[in-house]
């Protein structure tokens, strides 16, 4: 069912921090894993820290083989929700479940970083040494793919103290952000003359995160543009930070500064992605398996379609999708069951639960309407006739591709 919901028509007034997006790493043994930040407090908000995660393994053509770090490299389309991998001498295109959509041999090897520039249709690209940007799209067989801008070589000496490990791409200011060997984290112009980006360069600080030196991964916040709110990683934490290196405001996403990588160590590369999370759990108050909530796309401004789903409940029940500004701690328990919302709760659409237990909800967040930073908790309650249900709480947060 496609509608336009109440919940995003009062999107505007709502002032909450970027709170529901997630990283995703890629390590040595060609796995990619989507996390949060771990969870904290009273009640454990957010689930996680791991979201998911799939094998990086091509099956229509060639993919990404295990590499050395710090080598390779992960990064995300919001627009296309497509993951790109590398392992240095190809790059390769997944869903975000992992189905393999095609590769292609970069124009240098050895790659050590990458940076999807949606709106731009490009994939920024480093060795360390000279960086440049490709088209997104990737097919089979696999084949090379041209620099479309550049290449240029990384401004070694005026900026950075050595080669990158990683880069990211941000829109609003046109910039790239870069970390290299010697621990220095830099914003700069792209093109063939060296210029220092708007948040400057600078040492990462020693504490609150015991970072090594030699920093493998950096990924932009994308609810916070214009900030330079970054993450970085020196392959076994991971530091959200403010240009400078101090630490910004805790988000519900990511509450600490600094979290060890619940990963297999080291990892060599993060990626940003606008995805939905989840808190709590689901319940029945008949004892039946609670359903699931669930998003397909990525909450950026400007998608024509972004959609909220329920799955694994009785067919023939009601739907009904509640949302709120924040989540509620403890989950007050009614009727049996848990709600997470904080009240004022509004309702945002009633729907029938299909034959095969589920529901979705079909919105598009319009450009110029929404700003990024938005946040908005949801939760399903289900009437089955003989039982009330409700999924875990959900959140997401509007960001800029």
């Amino acid at each position: 069912m496609r509608s336009k919901l109440a919940l995003l028509a009062l999107l505007t007034l709502l002032a909450g921090a970027g709170s529901a997006q997630s990283l995703y790493l890629f390590d040595g043994t060609t796995t990619v894993t989507e996390i949060t930040g771990p969870s904290v407090g009273l009640c454990a908000y957010p689930n996680g820290p791991v979201n998911a995660a799939f094998p990086a393994a091509g099956v229509l053509c060639p993919g990404p083989v295990p590499f050395a770090p710090p080598l390779g490299d992960v990064a995300v389309n919001p627009i296309t929700d497509v993951v790109y991998v590398t392992s240095g001498a190809v790059i390769s295109a997944y869903s975000p479940v992992g189905v393999h959509l095609g590769s292609a041999i970069p124009p240098i090897p050895g790659l050590t970083g990458m940076a999807a520039n949606g709106p731009g249709g490009v994939l920024w690209i480093t060795d360390g040494l000279i960086y440049g940007a490709v088209p997104l799209g990737l097919g089979c067989p696999v084949g090379p793919v041209p620099f479309v801008i550049g290449p240029f070589p990384v401004p070694i000496g005026p900026i950075f103290a050595g080669p990158i490990g990683d880069l990211d791409w941000e829109g609003v200011s046109g910039s790239l952000i870069a970390c290299d060997a010697a621990g220095t984290v830099a914003s700069f112009l792209p093109g063939p003359l060296p210029a220092i980006g708007p948040y400057g360069a600078f040492p990462v600080p020693p504490v609150p995160c015991p970072l090594g030196p030699a920093l493998l991964g950096i990924a932009f916040d994308k609810a916070f543009p214009g900030t330079g709110i970054v993450f970085v990683t020196d392959g076994v934490f991971i530091r959200r930070m403010l240009p400078g290196g101090a630490p910004p405001p805790p988000t519900f996403y990511f509450p600490m500064p600094c979290i060890p990588i619940p990963a297999v160590l080291p990892i060599a590369g993060l990626a940003y992605a606008g995805r939905q999370i989840t808190y709590g759990i689901g319940a029945d108050n008949s004892g039946l398996p609670a359903p699931t909530i669930g998003a397909v796309g990525q909450s950026y401004v400007g998608t024509p379609a972004y959609t909220i789903t329920l799955t694994g409940s009785v067919p023939g029940g009601t739907a009904v999708l509640k949302y709120s500004l924040g989540a509620s701690c403890p989950a007050p328990v009614i009727v049996g069951v848990p709600s997470y919302l904080l009240a004022p709760r509004f309702t945002g659409v009633i729907l029938p639960v299909g034959a095969g237990g589920g529901a979705s909800i079909t919105v598009a967040i319009a450009p110029g309407s929404i700003p990024p930073g938005v946040s908005l908790f949801l939760q399903w309650i289900v009437l089955t006739g003989v039982s009330v249900q409700v999924t875990s709480g959900a959140e997401f947060t509007t960001i800029l591709p």
